[in-house]
């Protein structure tokens, strides 16, 4: 017999489906490969001003977070880390990247450095918004 419940808290549960479907996939594309990705900009004081974090995964490179403080945007750095990230996927022996935007933040940036809209959710995360997903071959 088994029983659905809804758990206080996520980790054991969490674990145990991470586990099983982690197994499931290996057994169908091979091994997951991940090695995390985190690119830095830091200021002349070393303080963090923006930077880009993901997931180097399969033959993937999965973009989490893009970030430029308000005070260094429109400088050329999101190009900047978005190229370095490329290159560290590239080395890795990634074929592609791929990540989500808002409406609220910059869909309109990752066109012009290659990347092609390859789905959409309207009303995300909220009526009116609408979160943009991209991807582009490396």
């Amino acid at each position: 017999m088994v029983a659905i419940a809804v758990e206080p808290g996520q980790d054991e549960t969490r674990a145990a489906v991470l586990r099983g479907l982690s197994a499931h996939n290996e057994a169908k594309v091979g091994p997951r490969n991940t090695k995390p990705l985190a690119i830095s900009l830091r200021d002349d004081d070393g303080r963090i001003v923006g930077g880009l974090v993901g997931e180097l995964k399969w033959e993937w490179l999965y973009v989490d977070l893009l970030w430029i403080d308000a005070a260094h945007r429109g400088a050329g750095f999101g190009e900047a880390l978005v190229a370095r990230a490329e290159q560290e996927a590239r080395e890795h022996g990634a074929k592609g990247v791929y990540l989500g935007t808002m409406s609220i933040q910059a869909p309109e940036f990752y066109p012009r450095l290659g990347y092609r809209e390859c789905g959409r959710m309207e009303d995300y995360p909220v009526a009116g918004e609408t979160m943009h997903y991209f991807t582009k071959a490396l």
